[in-house]
């Protein structure tokens, strides 16, 4: 079913990158598009200084206008595309989390969308991983609508990687495109150096433990499971770097923001913020909220 696509807009190379990749989606998908940038202001008082109010008008205007011109971009390139903007004053992870709530999804550049910091590896795109209120879709300025590669998800058995499958197999289907599910066993070299017949028996015994992760998660998501055409990988190695080795012809990367266990969830997605600096695709990162949003429909 159609939704909404929220995008973040801040006039940088990296969130036309994001408009880009929304506007396919959204075709595709028949969804709306819903335009936020997030502006802030100098201190208004300081010391016997008071800043002139009218600065928070142009503020705003400045705002607008660069998300005008992001909603031209979208009715250009398909008159048919329901655009919305909005230009909301305070720090841009908290309006863009408030403006996505309901949402279908939240996407945003793999940089920019503020002043005082670019990279989005930091605490912006750490509070959006974890707090958004639905799946969070980064988008770099090299990484150009794709066509006809797979969706690409990882799974670990844990909650947030069925919801992230559930996401990749819905994705798949607007995009009539196969669904590579990976899960990876963790290689240890310190007993193959020692033991190489025992290493050899946790191998197999760990790649059995995969392909029942995967056949696991599949089963949780019947619905879409039997829709699309699905390739499962077992990889050897560290999580991140074997999804990434995975994908390089995915069109789209999903993975769940925490992993499975307290430990790894403690670590805030460790997993989840490799792929992000390391892939050179679009990557979908689905969080808690998105789970509970799931068990709730």
């Amino acid at each position: 079913m159609a939704g909404r696509i929220v995008v973040g807009i801040d006039g940088s190379s990296q969130s036309s990158a994001a408009l880009e990749w929304a506007i396919g989606r959204a075709t595709a998908g028949g969804d709306s598009l819903s335009l936020v940038s997030a502006y802030t202001l100098p201190a208004m008082e300081f010391y016997g200084f008071v800043a002139d109010p009218t600065s928070v008008d142009w503020a705003r205007e400045y705002t607008m206008q660069i998300l005008s011109a992001g909603a031209a971009r979208a009715r250009e390139a398909d008159p048919a595309i329901d655009v919305s903007e909005a230009a909301e004053i305070g720090p841009a992870g908290a309006v863009l989390i408030s403006a996505a709530e309901g949402a279908a999804m939240l996407v945003v550049g793999r940089r920019g969308l503020g002043t005082a910091m670019s990279a989005l590896l930091g605490s912006v795109s750490d509070r959006l991983s974890v707090q958004a209120p639905c799946p969070l879709v980064v988008v770099g300025p090299e990484e150009q609508p794709r066509d006809g590669g797979p969706v690409v998800v990882g799974v670990d058995g844990s909650e947030f990687g069925t919801a992230a499958l559930a996401f990749a197999l819905a994705e798949a289907q607007v995009r009539g495109v196969g669904v590579r599910v990976v899960s990876v066993t963790e290689s240890h070299p310190a007993v193959s150096a020692s033991d190489p017949e025992l290493a050899d028996r946790m191998s197999a015994a760990a790649a059995v433990d995969a392909d029942d992760v995967i056949a696991r998660a599949l089963e949780a998501v019947p619905a879409l499971g039997g829709s699309s055409d699905v390739e499962t990988i077992v990889a050897d190695g560290h999580p991140a770097e074997a999804i990434v080795a995975n994908a390089q012809d995915a069109q789209l990367i999903v993975v769940g923001s925490h992993g499975k266990g307290f430990i790894r969830r403690a670590l805030l997605g460790s997993v989840s913020r490799e792929v992000l600096r390391n892939a050179e695709r679009p990557v979908a990162v689905v969080g808690h909220r998105a789970t509970e949003q799931r068990a709730a429909d």
